[in-house]
Order: structure tokens, then sequence, then C-alpha cells
């Protein structure tokens, strides 16, 4: 009777984990990214956290974004992937999009782009997919495109006793 008690707690907190993990993964709303958002993301975003700059016309960025969420679905404590979409201000519908769906915070930009740019990495010109990832402690690292399995290793890795 036990064991049958014991296997039944273990299946429910598994299943709550699991849904839980979930709910964090889909973005509840559209918040605004502004000029002043990078510097604070950089403080206040739990890390580890990736971040993927996108646009609405980019034909990559849906692969990157599932492949990213892909990876950081199932890690405990659950990593944030936050999706800024450069030109999304004025479509409410983002959210119903489905390659939005792994991002656990989905943002747009609020305001002259070039200067949103140029806050984040003065030597981006708006390409896309932009991907920055937050390390544990330290600076984050720009990539432009889906970032190499070493990259994301070393950052995943970083922070972490060995």
């Amino acid at each position: 009777m036990l064991k049958s008690f014991n296997f039944g707690a273990t299946l429910l907190t598994a299943l709550s984990l699991l849904s839980s993990a979930q709910a964090l993964a889909a973005a509840k709303q559209i918040e605004n990214f502004d000029a002043h958002s990078w510097q604070r993301f950089q403080k206040d975003l739990p890390r580890p956290a990736a971040v993927i700059f996108s646009t609405t016309d980019c034909s990559h960025c849906p692969a990157i974004i599932a492949a990213l969420g892909e990876q950081l679905k199932n890690r405990l404590p659950q990593i944030p992937l936050v999706v800024v979409v450069m030109d999304g201000e004025d479509q409410p519908g983002l959210l119903q999009e489905a390659h939005y769906k792994p991002a656990s915070r989905l943002f747009v930009f609020k305001g002259q782009s070039a200067a949103l740019q140029y806050s984040i990495n003065p030597n981006w010109r708006g390409i896309t997919p932009y991907v920055a990832l937050l390390p544990k402690n330290g600076e984050p690292k720009l990539v432009m495109g889906k970032p190499s399995a070493q990259e994301l290793e070393s950052w995943l890795s970083s922070g972490q006793k060995h």
C-alpha cells in the first residue's frame, strides 16, 4: 500500500512540475521594449536567460525560437526565453502566432528602432535573428543567427560548479 502511495505521490509531483514548466513557457501578454529595457534586462532577468530579437518577416527566426525553446524547456530551474519583436508594435495578435509560443515573455520594440538596436550593441544593424545569451554571471554573448552547440553549452555551464 505504501509503495502504491509513494508512486502516486511521485507521479502527481512530476505531473505538477511538468504542467508548471509548460505554464511558464507561454507568454501571457505583450510587453514594451524601450531604449532602457536592455539595461533593465541585464539586471532584472533571472540568469541564465536567452533573448531573441526577431521581426515578423524573419524567415529564420521561428526555427531558432523553436530550437532554443526546445533546448530550454526541460531545464530546471526554468531558463527564461524572451522574444523581442522589433516590428510588432501595432500587432496585438502576436500572442496567437504559433512560433512565439516557446517564449516565456514577448516584447515589441517601442520607439526608434535604430536607437534601440544601438542600446543593445552599437555595431548591430538590425539583422535578425539576433540572440543574446545572458549567463549566470558576466556579460551577455551576442550571436547573429543560431548559437552553435559549443556556445550554448558554454553559456549553460557558466556559473555551475564543476
